[in-house]
């Protein structure tokens, strides 16, 4: 396996484990919680635990135990429907199903940290008087690195708001398929259908859905959208001179599709769209029939590794490649306790070596859009510039970091290269 195919097993993994148990349950208020108790965790995993170990002093041993406490302090500290008395009984018959003498335990854990909030919250507040990193670290609960990281690519100011943006929720995008409909139609349908939205001022093509199950409508079935974030719509949206003048692309990481059926709604031409995974492959399959495209032909493509069949055919390559994710924590909190430095390090080296692999595919003349979901210069801003020193028959056109904290969206970064000559 290569490490392109092992970071994309990686970054969908807690996505499928979701979807098993999501699945599951029937009631779509169950859902709801069920989404919000797991996120709301892994979004406060540092601060929860701060709370636990202040009452516990040597700590949780047992990990069954220690996640049951923290799904319960995760209630305690930000649901304020959910009394605390059933919070607490909750957890403690959960408790008793793993041994009997661990419900006086947990009963006496959630008692002293509702008994000793404001004394755990001032305590804190004497960490961020002495050590500011520490006290961010558990009050906005991210590791130490990753502030470090930001801080070193933006100033402290600015990772601090990006840090603070990123454990919002975030509601669900959908990019309209112009194929098939217009935005006025659209929006008199949801309305129809119940669903609440907001249409998004810098892309006029995505609505964010802010209450309604909008896969169960017709809209949906009937291919009318898909779903996308304002983030990775930018790729085309703020390039749609270039990719209508296109009449070949190749999308060398194209699942789940939004970049590519981006392409497909404006180009005159047609789309290559490729992935590594079968099964991604299949869905997107499915989504192009859905949405009635006729100018995406998929392919089984692994992007590290060079295809002959691809070289020097294509006006443009979109490389939008396997990244630490910075970008997307709103919606993948794990991201937080899964990635490391190193991992930054890697992922620059791998997508250097995608990107020679990607510049072999252009025509001359062609654009290289590459793109990622991440935040941070190793895997944005310095890895174009190691692209483009050793590719000299390039030239960057333009770039932009699609603030989260700005643009209200995913962490974003796309740069625009140009091959030499005339095409």
């Amino acid at each position: 396996m290569t490490l392109f195919e092992v970071e994309k097993k990686k970054f969908s993994g807690m996505d499928s484990l979701m979807e098993k148990f999501h699945q599951k349950l029937k009631n779509e208020k169950d859902r709801a919680l069920f989404v919000e108790l797991v996120h709301g965790v892994l979004r406060y995993k540092n601060l929860i635990d701060y709370y636990i170990n202040f009452v516990t002093k040597k700590g949780v041993k047992d990990k069954r135990i220690l996640n049951i406490l923290r799904v319960a302090t995760y209630e305690l500290l930000f649901l304020e429907k959910i009394p605390e008395y059933a919070t607490v009984n909750e957890a403690c018959e959960v408790a008793s199903k793993i041994s009997p003498h661990l419900k006086a335990f947990v009963n006496a854990i959630l008692r002293n940290i509702i008994r000793n909030k404001n004394q755990i919250e001032e305590s804190l507040e004497r960490i961020k008087e002495i050590d500011l990193k520490s006290y961010i670290s558990i009050k906005l609960s991210y590791p130490k690195f990753l502030i470090d990281y930001l801080e070193e690519s933006y100033g402290f100011e600015k990772a601090l708001k990006i840090l603070e943006f990123l454990n919002t929720r975030p509601p669900v995008g959908i990019k309209i398929n112009t194929k098939k409909t217009n935005v006025d139609i659209l929006v008199q349908e949801l309305r129809k259908s119940g669903v609440e939205y907001e249409v998004n001022s810098h892309n006029s093509e995505i609505i964010y859905i802010l209450k309604g199950n909008i896969k169960d409508t017709q809209l949906y079935k009937q291919g009318y959208f898909y779903f996308q974030d304002l983030a990775s719509s930018l790729v085309v949206g703020l390039n749609k001179e270039d990719f209508k003048k296109a009449k070949k692309v190749l999308d060398l990481c194209a699942a789940p599709g939004g970049k590519t059926f981006n392409c497909a709604e404006v180009i005159d031409g047609f789309v290559v769209a490729c992935d590594i995974n079968d099964h991604k492959l299949d869905v997107l399959r499915e989504n192009i029939l859905r949405l009635g495209f006729d100018n995406i032909i998929v392919a089984k493509s692994d992007a590290e590794i060079f295809n002959p069949d691809f070289a020097g055919r294509f006006d443009i390559v979109i490389a939008d490649l396997p990244c630490t994710g910075f970008g997307a924590i709103r919606k993948k909190p794990d991201i937080k306790w899964n990635k490391s430095y190193q991992d930054i390090e890697n992922l620059h080296e791998l997508q250097v070596r995608i990107l020679d692999n990607a510049a072999s595919y252009l025509k001359r003349g062609g654009l290289l859009f590459y793109s990622t979901c991440t935040l941070g210069r190793k895997e944005n801003e310095e890895t174009v510039l190691k692209f483009l020193d050793k590719h000299k028959d390039f030239s960057l056109v333009s770039q932009i970091t699609i603030f989260p904290d700005e643009f209200k969206c995913d962490g974003f970064f796309i740069s625009k290269l140009r091959k030499e000559g005339e095409r």
